[in-house]
């Protein structure tokens, strides 16, 4: 079984959505049209890099993505990045994906000068602190009433 790793690409919309639905985070599931709506504007920005969309596959068939920023700080020196998203589907976890998808995030940024790559999660904390990842700190969130 061999685990490819590469950009993601508009083709990739619903193996993509699907896999999104899995990514669950307390609030309501995102529906069809505004992932549509955030995939168009992660792959339209390509050129400006702020985004960076990784997928995986396994004999083809998508079974995980990354979704990470870089950006530049006021209160850090270079450019820095946060792995925003990563999900693998439940089918293909312990095969790896999650490792290729985080080295390929590593590898992006050590290519682009990159200095610090952050990541946040409520879950995972044992498969970041097995890939060298330190806890710095909390992770608060405020979900806002638009209505």
């Amino acid at each position: 079984m061999t685990v490819k790793i590469r950009r993601g690409v508009p083709d990739d919309a619903q193996a993509l959505f699907d896999l999104a639905l899995q990514y669950q985070t307390g609030r309501d599931a995102i529906g069809r049209d505004e992932f549509n709506i955030a995939l168009d504007n992660v792959l339209r920005k390509r050129d400006h890099e702020t985004n960076v969309l990784f997928v995986s596959e396994i004999d083809g068939t998508v079974v995980g993505y990354s979704l990470m920023t870089v950006s530049r700080l006021l209160h850090a020196a270079g450019l820095t990045a946060h792995l925003q998203e990563i999900v693998v589907d439940e089918s293909a976890r312990g095969h790896g994906v999650g490792d290729r998808l985080v080295q390929a995030n590593e590898h992006y940024c050590m290519g682009r000068g990159v200095r610090q790559l952050s990541a946040s999660t409520s879950r995972i904390g044992s498969f970041f602190n097995h890939r060298g990842f330190e806890v710095q700190g909390e992770h608060y969130r405020k979900v806002l009433d638009l209505e």
